[in-house]
């Protein structure tokens, strides 16, 4: 008999070690990480052994991830509450800001709104080009990549060393296709944002700071008389 015809019989009868236990005693194969020979039942003990390291390695990054996520919903929790205490636009960005920084861990942050005005807040917010509105409207997800958007380094003050990775996230009506603002986030960690990341967490900020932000916009009193 080939080898090929003994495997497929044996494939086909699997009780035959059941019924000739002496012979697996007998049965040498090659050792995974070395060159002696060992027994099959040593064999399959080696197997076990590494298929349960790989179970521990898979359940531990499940645990890890799942920890990263409480401490993200943290965050977001945090933030929501701060947001919902501040009694303004101005204390609404400056809260913002400073959740981006120390919590979140995002040295580079800026903030532009070019729709209803922010009352209190520095005319430098509602400073964004055309170019600039234009390509925050065209986004149906937040872009994160190495890539800084026309003249929006602009946007970043104290920054000690140069930016490298970026994200933006559109606030607004996304829906309507008419954002009425941008979230920058900036690092000089070329791997902080990159393509590949899920941007989950970014949308939800971007909608997070859309209603807190939106709620003390103040609407054209034409348009208002004019509705």
């Amino acid at each position: 008999m080939i080898p090929a015809e003994v495997a497929s019989w044996l494939a086909d009868h699997p009780d035959f070690f059941l019924e000739h236990p002496d012979l697996l005693e007998s049965l040498r194969l090659p050792h995974p990480q070395g060159e002696h020979a060992i027994s099959i039942v040593e064999r399959q003990l080696i197997a076990l052994r590494e298929r349960n390291a790989r179970l521990e390695q898979q359940l531990a990054e499940l645990i890890g991830y799942g920890h990263h996520n409480d401490q993200l919903i943290d965050k977001m929790h945090r933030l929501s509450l701060a947001l919902l205490r501040a009694g303004d636009a101005p204390v609404s960005l400056a809260v913002a800001h400073e959740s981006l920084r120390s919590d979140f861990q995002i040295p580079y942050s800026a903030i532009r709104w070019w729709g209803d005005p922010l009352p209190g807040v520095d005319a430098s917010v509602a400073e964004a080009s055309p170019a600039m509105q234009d390509y925050i409207a065209g986004l149906d997800r937040p872009y994160v990549g190495p890539r800084a958007a026309h003249d929006s380094l602009a946007w970043l003050v104290d920054t000690p060393e140069p930016a490298q990775s970026f994200a933006y996230v559109p606030l607004g009506d996304t829906a309507s296709g008419a954002p009425c603002g941008a979230l920058m986030l900036a690092s000089a960690d070329p791997a902080r944002f990159t393509p590949d990341m899920a941007v989950d967490v970014l949308a939800r900020l971007g909608h997070l700071l859309t209603a807190a932000l939106g709620r003390y916009a103040v609407r054209d009193e034409r348009e208002t008389i004019g509705g």
